[in-house]
């Protein structure tokens, strides 16, 4: 037999689907539930929000320039949210949502969650550059602890999932048994890098008003707006997931019975 990861995310509870030959879906299996597109719209929010903040308010991203290091700066907020909030909570969702067979939604999970990691690293490499170009200390905040705490967990988690569950992938019991601490484990993560983010808001919005900025100014209210989304964004996320499911999926959603 063949255990797959498929509800890892149902509702927390340890399962068992088929083996990989599953059916085509069928179109009323390909509709996404309405919570997802709620989560999906709040992404595309936050998203939008923080490339306004960052190219609008803050002059635009670069990964170098010579005269204007704050352009440098602006890569790792917009990196950082587009890898780790909105990949991730993609990647943490695409087991309940998505309507393809165990194999294909186990490997667009792991790409997913490559894909947040990898940009999550642009966004520590360019707060390292700005802050060694502009002769900042590193690691001096809450903000910077929890943060490269986040990604580093992340990685261990990703890694884990690789050689657990992908390749060369554990035998069945030791895959059913640690499924749940996976699960367990990756929304703990994910919950950490939503706290990095809102530090972070809060961190640059500190700065910015002890330089000058209007504490009322549209670009303050925009930013603590965006905070407010990604919390939103957040808590809906681990909510869907890990709802009771009411109705078995139709590709790997059945439930362990114990013999």
């Amino acid at each position: 037999d063949r255990y797959s990861g498929g509800s890892r995310l149902a509702g927390g509870r340890t399962t068992e689907t088929s083996p990989i030959s599953d059916p085509s879906p069928s179109p009323e299996g390909m509709a996404v539930p309405a919570p997802a597109k709620a989560v999906r719209a709040l992404a595309a929010s936050v998203a939008a929000l923080v490339l306004l903040w960052c190219v609008h308010f803050r002059g635009g991203l670069a990964f170098s320039s010579p005269t204007n290091k704050g352009l440098i700066f602006n890569v790792h907020p917009v990196f950082m949210l587009i890898g780790f909030i909105i990949l991730g909570s993609e990647a943490i969702m695409s087991y309940k949502i998505l309507p393809w067979s165990h194999d294909t939604n186990k490997m667009v999970h792991m790409l997913l969650h490559a894909g947040a990691l990898s940009l999550g690293s642009v966004g520590i490499y360019a707060a390292f550059k700005f802050h060694n170009e502009s002769g900042i200390d590193n690691l001096y905040s809450l903000h910077s602890w929890v943060g490269l705490g986040a990604i580093c967990l992340y990685g261990i988690q990703w890694l884990f999932g690789l050689l657990t569950f992908f390749f060369p992938g554990g035998t069945p019991t030791v895959r059913r048994r640690m499924l749940p601490w996976h699960v367990r484990s990756g929304l703990i993560v994910y919950v950490l890098t939503l706290l990095a983010a809102e530090l972070g808001f809060l961190e640059k919005l500190t700065f910015l008003q002890a330089g000058g900025l209007g504490r009322y100014s549209s670009e303050a209210l925009l930013v603590n707006f965006t905070a407010l989304l990604v919390i939103l964004l957040g808590t809906s996320v681990v909510l869907y997931v890990t709802a009771p499911v009411h109705s078995e999926h139709t590709h790997g959603y059945s439930a362990v019975h114990k013999p």
